[in-house]
């Protein structure tokens, strides 16, 4: 089998698992949260503690996860993660108490993180660094893939049977997938070829002198303190925003299901998009531009939610969101697969994992308490918009990922050799 046809096979695995893990183990609670408060005589606040409960265990386990590659292989982590979430999604169909639902929703948060963490140092052992941004934009449009799937299906069932049927469908669906894939996965080969060795160990070089080699300690300090402060802003509002979007439209719009459904798949469609377009973007340029583009973008979209209060405004914002969302959070891992050699990028994704998952956490109890005190979602998203504008902001003073210093130094070096010859 060709490198190009086995890397094919892991991008279409590792996109499912995504779909699996996060359209399926995180965002279906986000999309039936209504009828569950309806159904368990809960509050919006208890919703929000649902959320940060996830989120935290996101939070946690994406630190742990990106240690544990360090003594689990990668393989088994993913795979587990998967098949775990598909037992989590289908035992949910049969629990009618609200604590027991925050506890399986509170382990689908650790199946979410100890399933992503390890794809990206997969990724950068298996697949050419030219290929590696297109290809976790894909990975990270798995979202899209299941949302799509999710804005279809679950207004027709929710209109003809309960929120405990959403569960026990998509649980089926993602035993399923996830069997298929961890079949695939395990079927080729776990070692990579000697070519890609080649063109891997020629990235850690580069990435060596790309950040190592120019940066003194106290400026490398700087430059990932820089970036833990964008994570938790992303947390503070890109989590939140597709977490009470749904909400929003019901509760503050008065949208039916189906006008939510409609919004949801929209949002997925163009999810399907951005990742690869952003990955091809960052691979002609940087990631860094990439960054800068895909949050400026999201301003647009919660600025139409908060100052055009009607149905169209939310489909022109989950549009608009869709533009940014899966993009944004391929965009993470490129950028550190560029930065840091393949051993090195599970634990410094983790930290920014953790990073994004503090944020998460405060932001989504933020906004259901602020939903309990206001009755309203307004303010929530007011402050999301604050967010959205300070990330470009952070944006702008992180250290770029392609350092033409370096590529002219070594270029100059070659042609040198040349003449001496």
């Amino acid at each position: 089998m060709s490198n190009r046809t086995r890397e094919l096979i892991y991008v279409i695995c590792l996109t499912g698992f995504i779909t699996i893990t996060f359209a399926f183990g995180r965002y279906i609670f986000s999309m039936i949260t209504p009828d569950i408060v309806s159904s368990l005589n809960i509050d919006y606040e208890f919703v929000g503690r649902i959320n940060a409960c996830h989120q935290a265990a996101y939070l946690l386990f994406s630190l742990l996860g990106g240690i544990l590659c360090s003594y689990i292989s990668v393989k088994f982590l993913i795979s587990s993660s998967v098949i775990l979430c598909g037992i989590s999604v289908f035992v949910l169909a049969f629990v009618n108490n609200p604590w027991l639902l925050l506890v399986i929703v509170t382990l689908q948060g650790i199946i979410a993180a100890t399933s992503w963490i390890p794809m990206v140092e997969f990724v950068a052992k298996n697949i050419q660094e030219d290929n590696r941004g297109k290809s976790l934009g894909i990975i990270s449009s798995g979202t899209s893939f299941g949302l799509i799937l999710n804005g279809f299906l679950i207004p027709y069932i929710l209109t003809n049977d309960t929120w405990q049927t959403v569960w026990f469908v998509f649980g089926i669906i993602s035993l399923f997938l996830g069997a298929v894939g961890v079949y695939w996965i395990y079927k080729l080969k776990s070692v990579p070829d000697l070519e890609i060795k080649k063109v891997n160990k020629k990235a850690e070089c580069e990435t060596e002198n790309l950040v190592l080699g120019n940066d003194t300690s106290g400026k490398y300090l700087k430059y990932y303190i820089i970036l833990v402060a964008l994570l938790i802003l992303s947390g503070l509002y890109l989590i939140p925003f597709q977490s009470y979007i749904v909400p929003l439209m019901q509760a503050d719009l008065g949208l039916n299901e189906q006008m939510s459904g409609l919004a949801w798949s929209i949002f997925g469609f163009v999810g399907i998009f951005s990742g690869f377009i952003a990955g091809v973007f960052a691979d002609k340029y940087s990631a860094k531009r990439a960054m800068i583009i895909a949050y400026g973008i999201s301003i647009l979209s919660i600025a139409s939610v908060v100052f055009i209060h009607n149905g169209a405004a939310a489909l022109f914002a989950c549009f608009i969101f869709g533009l940014t969302y899966n993009g944004i959070f391929g965009l993470h891992p490129t950028y550190v697969a560029r930065v840091l050699p393949p051993e090195k990028t599970a634990k410094l994704f983790g930290l920014m994992n953790l990073s994004l998952g503090v944020g998460s956490m405060i932001g989504n109890y933020a906004g259901g308490y602020i939903k309990k005190m206001t009755g309203s979602f307004s303010l929530a998203f007011q402050l999301m918009l604050v967010m959205s504008i300070l990330t470009v902001l952070i944006c702008i003073f992180i250290k770029s990922d392609r350092n033409e210093e370096v590529r002219l130094n070594r270029k100059n070096r070659v042609e040198s050799n040349q003449d001496s010859i």
